[in-house]
Parts: C-alpha cells; structure tokens; sequence
C-alpha cells in the first residue's frame, strides 16, 4: 500500500478512535468531576448530554459542509478543534467552560467520525482494498467504545480527571500530521447551499427540550423553569418540521420517512440510544455513587456490555444468514428489554455475579441490536440514499442518547429524593424532603459523613432501579413493535429481503 494510503488510513483510524471514545470515557469520571468542580447532578447529566446533542444535531450537516468546503479541509479543522477542545476540557475550572468544550467536541465530532469514511472510500479504488480498510475502520471505532471506560477509570483513579481529556492530545496532533500529509482533497461543489436555518433550529430544539427535561427531574414537571423551555422547544420543532418540508436541501429528508419501515427501524435505533447508550451514565452512578466502587473498578465491571458486543457483532453475519433481520431486531430488543428490566432488582449490596451477568446479556443483545438495525435502515432505502439514511440513523440514535440521560436522569433524580425522604421522615430527621433534595441534586457538602452516604447510596440505587425498569420497558415495546410489523408485512416485503438490495 502507498504510503501516503498508509497515512490517510491511520489518521482516520485515530480519528474515529479518539472521537468515538469520548462518547464512553468521560461516563466512568463523573463522580471525580462532580466532587472536584461542585457539580450537581443535572451538571453530570450536561457533561455528557453537551457532546450527545451537537453530536446529534451537526451530523446529518457534515456532508455538506464538507462537500461545499473541502473533505480534507473539513476534517482537519474539526479535528484540530476537537483537540483544542480536549485540552479546554483538561484545564476547564468551572462546569461552564467545561460545558462549552464538551459541545465543541460534540460538533467536531459530528464531522470526525463519518467524515473518515468518506475519506477511505474516495481514497481507495480496489473495492476490496476498501472494504478490508473500513473493516479496520469499524474495528478501531468498536475499540474507542469498548476500551472507553477501562480506560478512563485507570485515568482518573492514577492522574485524575483531567488524564480522560489530555490522552486526546498526542493522538491528535499524530492525525493532524498523517492528515496533512496523506489525505488529498476532494473536489467541492461551491454552488452547494447549506441549511444553515434548518441547522440553527435543530440545535435550538434539540437543547431546548433536553434542558427542560433535566430541569424537570430537579424542579418538577409543572415547574415554570421547566415548562417554558419545554413549550418553546415543541414549537421550535414544529417549525423545524415545516421548514424542513419546504427548503431544496434539507438537513432531514422527510421524505424518507415515507418509505416502507424507514420510519419504524428509525425508531428502533432512537429506541437503541435512549436505552443502551444512555445507560453508561447510569451505571457508572450505580457502581460507583451507589455501591461505592471506584473509577477502575467500575470500568471493569462495565466490560462484560462491552466485550460480548464486540464477540457476538463478529458472528451477526451467520445469524442473518439463517434469520430473517426483522427477527434479529426483535430478538435482540427484547433481550436487552429484559436484562435492563432485570436491573430493576440491583440494590446497594447487590452482588457482581447478578448485575455482571446482565451486563452480559445486554452486550449480547447488543452485539446483534447494532448491524441489524443498521441492515434495516439501509435496506428500506436505494442504494443511492445510503450515506443520507445512515447519517439519519446515527443522529436519531444520539438524539436517543441524549433524551435517555435527560429523561432517565430526571426519573433517577426525582425517585433518588423521594426516597431518601421516605427513610429520613422514618429517622425522624426534620426538613427531611429539603435535606434530600440537596443530598442528590446539590451534592451537598455532607454527603460524606457516615449517615448522608446511607441515604445518598440508598437513594440513588432506587433512582437507577426505576431508570433501568423504564429503559427496559422502552426496549420491550419496541420489541413487540417490530414483532407486530413482522406479523403483518408479507415476508417478500420483510427486511430480510429488502437488504439483498446492499449486497
């Protein structure tokens, strides 16, 4: 292989990499973050809902800007700001700042990680050079994700916080450098106009509704501070939906939707995000808030998702063989419904033997959950409209992610202070539903001493109990959703015969 091929392979590589490890990483160092900075529990919720939502929200305008402006140009610049966003993030001294960083990872991000497929496919011209190449791709992403939270505890339990961001840094300038010189520009289209309304509304909507969600755990649905935010960002939808309808380059092609079980495989991997990918931020609250782990040793009690994911993903190719896709999905969702359903009964001294075990299964499910709603997506459309689908399943799997920490995360909270002001009312601790509020929302300055952390752990073990019960249940009735449109769509309508369209 040239070298420069060499290069621009493993620019893209680390790219993905490091872009797709800050999606699980920073999970595992939430409760350092929250002790060293001060921050509440819907601040935890931000750190990772900033990235999920510009992740979300700038994917599907990627192509464009890259198109109009330059692959290669696009790509190192959202590099470049990915890494200065690390080092932001490293020596961030306030949650704001923090905050801000996170969101500007998010949105280079966006660019990084399906711009490197771009990349190698325009690169390579032997069409089984390419799919060895992005075979490789795929591997190095499935790496970022799995080696993310063992690795990020290591970090914060050896140098701290910090440690999670700053790795970003060496592996970045090291892209830049292969990028700069191995990657070639592609031809751009200078007449392209961009959605850049349509890109300003669906941030707009996007963080709107999250922020009202969080707030809703905090101040209650009905809350003003929660309504408002909620009221404007419906609107801001449904103007995003109209607009969307009428531009000649739309950033979601509602049309698509139109097309036989887009829609229904959309939700599936809405569904995947709001449950799966969300979940991280609720298990790393289980392991190390709850069951008093610490960084490490909750990364390796997450490993058991991560590891079987990786195992089954590899054998998907001789299941779909033998199974119909739609019965894959239906299959796969029910049993991650039923391992997260199952988590309903984790308690504070809960043994690693059960809720290990479940991680497992989660994983396994996972490992199939993936591809086939990935076969799904793109067999309900032509081939011509693969890279627009596939940005469309991505986005709407990390919009899924970020509602699932903001609607979960509401839940956890709401029933974490309704908790421990059930047991402080039976102590006999006056000012029992003030003391619970500031022990899970305000990270009171107490939630150290002997007694606080009974509550607090207590607490927030039955916040993750009802969290899990519901993610489950979402996972379930997606389930029986797909069984349903399995029963009544002809089987020579059926995704296991739409996806010989991609072979």
């Amino acid at each position: 292989m040239d070298k420069k091929l060499v290069a621009l392979t493993a620019a893209a590589y680390l790219g993905t990499f490091i872009a797709d490890i800050d999606i699980t990483i920073v999970n595992v160092a939430l409760p350092a973050i929250q002790a060293d900075v001060d921050a509440s529990l819907a601040e935890l919720q931000w750190i990772v809902n900033a990235y999920a939502v510009c992740l979300a929200a700038f994917m599907l305008s990627a192509s464009g800007l890259s198109n109009k402006f330059g692959l290669k140009r696009i790509w190192m610049l959202a590099m470049a700001l990915f890494t200065a966003a690390s080092l932001l993030c490293a020596f961030a001294g306030s949650i704001g700042l923090l905050l801000v960083a996170r969101s500007v990872q998010g949105a280079a991000g966006a660019v990084i990680i399906p711009g490197a497929m771009s990349i190698i496919f325009h690169a390579f011209d032997d069409a089984k050079l390419r799919a060895k190449v992005i075979g490789g791709w795929s591997t190095f992403s499935a790496i970022g994700l799995i080696v993310g939270p063992l690795l990020g505890g290591l970090l914060v339990d050896s140098t701290g916080w910090p440690s999670i961001f700053l790795i970003n840094i060496p592996l970045g300038i090291v892209a830049l450098a292969l990028g700069g010189w191995g990657m070639k520009e592609i031809a751009v289209e200078k007449d392209l106009r961009l959605d850049v309304a349509g890109q300003t509304l669906s941030i707009l909507w996007l963080g709107g509704m999250t922020y009202a969600l969080i707030t809703a755990g905090q101040h209650g649905l009905l809350s003003t501070v929660a309504t408002v935010p909620f009221t404007g960002s419906c609107l801001l939808f449904v103007v995003f939906l109209h607009q969307q309808s009428r531009t000649a380059n739309p950033l979601l092609p509602l049309p698509l939707f139109k097309q036989s079980d887009f829609d229904i495989s959309n939700l599936a991997s809405f569904i995947l995000g709001f449950s799966t990918y969300s979940s991280l931020f609720f298990f790393s609250l289980y392991f190390q808030s709850a069951q008093g782990a610490s960084a490490s040793e909750a990364g390796v009690r997450m490993m058991p998702q991560f590891l079987l994911t990786a195992v089954v993903s590899l054998f998907f190719g001789r299941l779909h063989a033998r199974i119909s896709a739609q019965w894959l999905m239906v299959g796969s969702y029910a049993l991650i419904g039923v391992a997260m359903a199952l988590l309903f009964f984790a308690e504070v001294d809960t043994g690693y033997v059960y809720t290990g075990s479940l991680l497992a299964l989660m994983g396994v499910g996972m490992g199939v959950a993936v591809p086939v709603t990935g076969v799904c997506v793109l067999g309900s459309v032509n081939k011509s409209r693969f890279a627009t689908a596939s940005a469309v399943m991505n986005a709407l799997r990390q919009g899924g992610m970020a509602f699932g920490i903001a609607i979960l995360g509401a839940l956890l909270g709401a029933e974490a202070v309704r908790y421990a002001t059930r047991l402080m009312t039976a102590d006999g601790i006056p000012q029992a539903a003030l003391r619970a509020q500031a022990l899970v929302f305000t990270a009171a300055t107490d939630a150290t001493a002997a007694p606080a952390l009974h509550y607090y752990r207590e607490a927030i073990a039955h916040g993750f109990q009802m969290a899990m019960l519901v993610a489950g249940s979402a996972c379930l009735i997606m389930a029986a959703i797909l069984a349903f449109q399995g029963r009544s769509t002809p089987r020579a309508n059926g995704p296991a015969s739409r996806t010989k369209q991609i072979e």
